[in-house]
């Protein structure tokens, strides 16, 4: 069960919703603080999809938090919330994926560090690519061009390399939780 927060939507509307997270350290740190403010322990992080998250979002029924970086990154003041903000992706236009049937991907990623390392290893095996630009479109935009747009190419959504470590970690600890629980049981 998510942890549900009281937000106001419309004409003083109370509803509770799901605070899904981008970074882990952002989840990790609003973890302390409800563990702090309740006194429970018993509340964790879990891995969620991206695809059942905006799902989730586009339902008022969790809000998606993007890290303060990734926001400033797209453009916003670097005083300005990540709560109720889109979640920003970065691309560069220019670097496409082929995928076995052919097709071109491009690949959108929720780092803006790891979009212009992706630009950075494409100019070191292509010496045209020389003026490649990381650009930022919101992740309801890309949805809204996959979904009306007959010509945009197929997208992959990459996830922070920090998302993945930690599903690693989640998993290895998971494991190993269950061998203890196996041999105990």
């Amino acid at each position: 069960q998510p942890l549900a927060y009281t937000i106001e939507v419309e004409d003083d509307e109370k509803r509770n919703v799901a605070m899904l997270y981008c970074d882990p350290s952002d989840a990790e740190l609003e973890l302390t603080k409800i563990n702090q403010t309740t006194k429970q322990k018993d509340n964790g992080i879990i891995p969620f999809p991206l695809g059942k998250a905006f799902e989730l979002w586009a339902a008022n029924q969790a809000v998606l938090v993007p890290t303060k970086a990734s926001i400033v990154q797209a453009g916003a003041p670097s005083g300005a919330s990540p709560v109720g903000q889109e979640i920003p992706l970065f691309a560069c236009m220019e670097i496409m994926q082929e995928q076995q049937q052919g097709q071109a991907v491009l690949p959108l990623f929720l780092s803006s560090d790891e979009a212009h390392q992706a630009v950075d290893e494409a100019r070191l095996t292509d010496e045209s690519t020389e003026n490649l630009q990381v650009i930022s479109l919101s992740l309801s935009r890309a949805v809204e061009l996959l979904a009306t747009v007959p010509d945009t190419p197929a997208f992959s959504f990459i996830a922070p390399q920090k998302s993945f470590d930690y599903i690693r970690d989640y998993l290895q600890e998971e494991q190993w939780n269950w061998f203890f629980m196996t041999k105990r049981g």
